[in-house]
């Protein structure tokens, strides 16, 4: 087969994945790996399409596969992980058109994840799938819908945040990353609170201080107000 019909059945196998046409996905995915059986991305390819299906075991075995062409690739890993630690689980993202990660200044931003979960709790997360904020002592803590615990965000920023949050304002939080090494989450400002005149949830000075604080008022945490991204703004 030469490269021009390999890039065609590539482009059919990627068309068929979007489409969720697996079966087609399977097949197409199969005749690329006959001539090319190494080709990593078609693997991968191919083992969701079989999970997809139902036969996880032979999605497993796309997986090992790649992982012994490259012991480092992250889709595969993660996947194996998912599949090993759920046997019923669905690599299908339902999450994966259901956020943009476009950062706003001052309103939105994606941040790191800092002593995080285990791997195997990443291995069940989405991208794009919405999680809570909750205060614990001082310090913001990330947590599924179920309220499993995922990471807490860095200091400075969580320091800020829990004085939005206690002020009135709100946010939407998804994940971002669920590599376990750099886990990310994407937090975007939904509702702004008249008490700090509108001060930016995330200023391009990371020092920046809010004005309740400028002006000497206390900084004393008040019970916080968890906000659950999937009920809305309600106020």
């Amino acid at each position: 087969m030469n490269n021009d019909s390999t890039h065609d059945l590539q482009q059919e196998a990627i068309k068929a994945t979007v489409k969720k046409d697996w079966k087609e996905a399977i097949s197409i995915n199969k005749k690329i790996l006959a001539d090319n059986p190494t080709d990593i991305s078609t693997l991968n390819r191919l083992g969701i399409a079989y999970s997809m299906t139902g036969n996880n075991k032979k999605a497993e075995s796309c997986f090992i596969k790649v992982t012994k062409i490259d012991q480092h690739n992250q889709i595969a890993k993660n996947n194996l992980l998912r599949l090993k630690t759920n046997k019923s689980a669905s690599l299908l993202n339902p999450y994966s058109q259901a956020v943009s990660f476009i950062e706003e200044p001052g309103k939105s931003k994606v941040l790191p994840l800092v002593n995080q979960a285990e791997p195997k709790i990443f291995s069940l997360l989405n991208i794009g799938e919405p999680v809570t904020l909750g205060h614990c002592k001082h310090k913001v803590k990330i947590c599924s819908m179920n309220n499993v615990f995922i990471g807490y965000l860095p200091d400075i920023i969580s320091h800020r945040l829990l004085q939005l949050l206690n002020a009135g304002y709100k946010y939407k939080t998804v994940i971002k990353s669920v590599n376990p090494k750099t886990p990310q989450v994407f937090i975007q400002e939904i509702h702004a609170s008249k008490k700090l005149k509108g001060a930016p949830s995330f200023p391009l000075d990371s020092s920046e201080l809010l004005p309740s604080l400028s002006a000497g008022e206390s900084s004393e945490l008040p019970p916080l107000e968890i906000y659950d991204p999937l009920m809305g703004d309600e106020s």
